[in-house]
């Protein structure tokens, strides 16, 4: 579940992220990308100018306030926005006596470049507000009348300045700082901003002059629309993830009674039904493992794609060992989902666990003639033949085993039936194996003949003998696996 809480939040901070309808890499340099539709934006606005001042005049404004409409094209360029604009600016009377200008307009086409400034590049900042400083560089079409002062233009002398006239063109360069509010749309981005801008007149004579202005306006993607869908589709996508349940694999056998791979047709086969939910594609791979009470693996399946709906296990290891009775083995089912799977919950691998517990396995040594039982969960006190120290649970589990092999041995009628204790040698030598194993694995075997007596079995047809270290299921070398040699074994003959 934590990794996909963790694949939420993150579909959720790129969702964030995607809000930003303008393309932005979030870095300083744009990506190396081809040419794209919805990179293209126009945008149009209006806004305050404040009066002329030129430079050489020191702060005498030679105009009254005025206006201003603009409107341009261009293309973004991973956040850098580089357009053509077309303004025009328009002032008043000048009120001072050193005013010079009355209708004065520039018309000016201009090469902008801007770079945007978002939550990508400084975390704190509103998810939704973009920081947007540039500067642009054209030529300015001056029209204007001119006049030495108040007075002269209320006697009407006046000079004009005409589209074309000498003088009239100059170099017009600007500074500038917007803030947009985006994130509802491609197609309607609102902005404000301010600027300042400058140009050097030589239609009376030369001089630098310029002027700050305040502005607002739209900015709008043409196909936006696209954007739009593909971004409502990841919402939709990533509402349906947060909705979407966990996926899980899960292994489950359906068996009535103990596991009991003897061959005498009666649950001779384990049968593990596979499923997995919630996973849109078939697995990358999966695997079932089938561990012993040591946690060591003895047998797997495993393949790649399409899950099968079961697999069967005939109770042996890979090496071919049978499974010991009354044992619990671990069937481990583990799928790799599809890498569409992986990207979509979080999670790399799905895991479920079902445990199987062995009966009494009647092995067949000759057919309809003589069986054996192997078991090595019949619990003794440490190198005694009694149950007086083990716990309360082994106590419970050796009266169970014992009473389902008296149960057993009742259902195959008349027999004989030998009960060999085995031990491990530790030490590999014959002197542990004659002093101390045999005696004690024949006491063991004969306590447990005393058992099978109470539990109805006649004496008559029981016998035991104490075998030590001989037979080792498990090599001296193999430590691992020694705990197979501690057991007893049922040998169970029908008579004559």
């Amino acid at each position: 579940m934590k990794k996909k809480s963790t694949l939420v939040h993150f579909m959720c901070v790129l969702l964030c992220v995607s809000a930003f309808a303008e393309p932005d890499n979030g870095k300083f340099l744009p990506n190396a990308e081809p040419l794209l539709p919805t990179h293209v934006f126009i945008e149009a606005g209006g806004g305050l100018n404040f009066p002329v001042n030129f430079f050489n005049q020191s702060t005498i404004a030679m105009t009254s306030y005025g206006g201003d409409f603009f409107a341009g094209v261009g293309y973004n360029f991973s956040g850098w926005l580089t357009s053509i604009h077309y303004t025009h600016d328009m002032w008043g009377q000048g009120k001072g006596d050193y005013a010079l200008m009355e209708n004065f307009k520039n018309n000016i086409l201009e090469l902008r470049i801007r770079k945007i400034i978002s939550k990508q590049h400084i975390s704190w900042f509103p998810k939704m507000l973009e920081m947007v400083p540039g500067f642009g560089l054209g030529v300015n079409f001056i029209t204007t009348d001119y006049y030495p002062s108040v007075r002269a233009k209320e006697q009407g002398r006046m000079n004009q300045v005409k589209l074309g006239d000498d003088g009239a063109s100059c170099f017009f360069y600007r500074a500038g700082l917007e803030f947009a509010l985006n994130g509802i749309t491609d197609l309607f981005i609102p902005f404000i901003g301010c600027d300042y801008n400058a140009f050097y007149d030589t239609s009376i004579g030369g001089g630098f002059a310029g002027f700050p202005r305040v502005y607002a306006g739209i900015r709008s993607y043409p196909f936006g629309f696209i954007s739009d869908i593909k971004r409502n589709k990841a919402e939709r996508y990533a509402k349906m993830i947060s909705e979407w349940p966990e996926p899980t694999a899960t292994i489950k056998t359906a068996m009535e009674a103990d596991f009991t791979p003897d061959g005498d047709g009666f649950h001779d086969v384990a049968i593990f039904e596979l499923r997995t939910e919630y996973l849109e594609n078939d697995p990358e791979s999966w695997k079932v493992s089938i561990y012993n009470s040591k946690n060591s693996e003895i047998k797997h399946f495993e393949g790649k794609g399409k899950l099968p709906s079961q697999v069967e296990w005939d109770g042996k290891s890979e090496s071919g060992e049978l499974v010991f009775s009354r044992n619990e083995y671990n069937a481990v089912l583990s799928v790799i989902p599809a890498e569409q799977d992986k990207n979509r919950t979080g999670c790399n691998e799905l895991t479920s666990t079902e445990t199987v517990k062995t009966g009494i396995l009647f092995e067949e040594i000759i057919p309809k003639k003589q069986w054996k039982i192997i078991v090595n969960t019949i619990y003794f006190d440490p190198d005694r033949e009694t149950f007086e120290k083990i716990s309360d649970e082994q106590k419970r589990e050796n009266k169970e085993t014992l009473e389902s092999i008296t149960r057993q041995i009742l259902a195959h009628g008349d027999v004989e039936v030998i009960v060999e204790g085995y031990a491990n040698n530790v030490s590999n030598t014959e002197e542990e194996n004659i002093r101390e194993l045999i005696p004690l694995s024949r006491l063991r075997a004969q306590t447990i003949v005393n058992l099978l007596v109470e539990n109805g079995l006649s004496r008559d047809i029981l016998s035991f003998e104490g075998k030590g270290g001989s037979n080792p299921i498990a090599k001296w070398e193999d430590r691992e696996n020694w705990w197979k040699n501690r057991r007893v074994e049922f040998i169970v003959t029908k008579k004559e």
